[in-house]
């Protein structure tokens, strides 16, 4: 973890057919809602923050980062927080992972790449990285 960071607790579900739902709990956090033609067109623009800058996460096969800066003023007034994972436990779809703002919380769905592997014994244990580096 890079200094000057948080890592913010999450917990992760299959609930969502051929997704990992990562629920990143951001004490204070406020979002702007979707707006009502992405939600019906099923698009997942970057969640936008009033009170933080929630940066465009990396995505690769096996990993990812999410980094949440908080806004100069405010609730979120100097917080940053990072959750970097190097080594999921199966691939995911870059291209179809996808984040979801609400207060408090962002979800990132992670797109399965092979929708028949379960996370569940990870999930369980509470510890997607697999890294042994």
């Amino acid at each position: 973890m890079a200094e000057g960071f948080e890592e913010p607790g999450y917990v992760a579900d299959e609930n969502k057919e051929g997704f990992v739902r990562l629920r990143v709990k951001l004490d204070g956090l406020k979002v702007h809602s979707a707006g009502i033609m992405d939600r019906i067109r099923g698009r997942h623009p970057l969640p936008k923050g009033k009170n933080a800058e929630i940066e465009n996460p990396t995505i690769t096969e096996r990993g990812f980062e999410l980094i949440v800066n908080g806004a100069k003023a405010g609730e979120m007034k100097g917080a940053r927080y990072k959750l970097t994972i190097q080594q999921l436990p199966f691939a995911i779809d870059p291209a179809e992972t996808y984040l979801v703002g609400l207060e408090g919380f962002i979800e990132v769905f992670l797109k399965k790449y092979d929708e028949t592997q379960s996370w569940e014994k990870a999930i369980r244990e509470g510890n997607l990285e697999t890294f042994e580096g």
